[in-house]
């Protein structure tokens, strides 16, 4: 039986999920520089361990309205091809394991072509956390944007 370790973190009040391999590292959320003609949901850029980090709402990219930043405000940084980018989140609560049994795919109501990167559900006691394939939050066009290489 195989485990998926499960970084979960909330987008306005809902519980999300991503694999825990595809999160480099958590880091408080810090001011952003604004890039002027990018898509609203691209908050700007940060200064991350001496180069540029593009970061991305996911309130904005998943049309859940805006976020309010607090302390618990958090940035995922992951790797989009051979590029890192990162993710801001109202706050990560913790680290879960979904066996096989605990993992369904996503139902077709929520998985499309346009929205891919809702992957798989895990559901714990009575809880349901949509876990999202961050790799595929940003379609080839915005990645081009950001000039990353997928």
């Amino acid at each position: 039986m195989s485990e998926l370790q499960t970084v979960i973190f909330s987008l306005n009040a809902q519980l999300y999920g991503a694999e825990a391999s595809q999160v480099f590292q958590i880091i408080r959320y810090q001011g952003v520089t604004k890039v002027p003609r990018m898509p609203r949901f691209i908050e700007g850029v940060i200064d991350y361990r001496d180069s540029v980090l593009p970061v991305i709402s996911l309130n904005k990219r998943f049309e859940m309205g805006n976020q309010t930043v607090t302390k618990k405000t958090k940035i995922l940084v992951t790797k989009i091809g051979d590029k890192q980018a990162g993710f801001i989140v109202n706050d990560v609560s913790e680290i879960v394991r979904f066996t096989d049994e605990d993992i369904e795919p996503a139902p077709s109501l929520i998985y499309s072509e346009s929205n891919s990167f809702f992957s798989k559900v895990g559901k714990k006691d009575d809880i349901l956390v949509t876990i999202i394939d961050l790799k595929k939050v940003l379609n080839d066009n915005e990645v081009k944007r950001l000039n990353i290489k997928r």
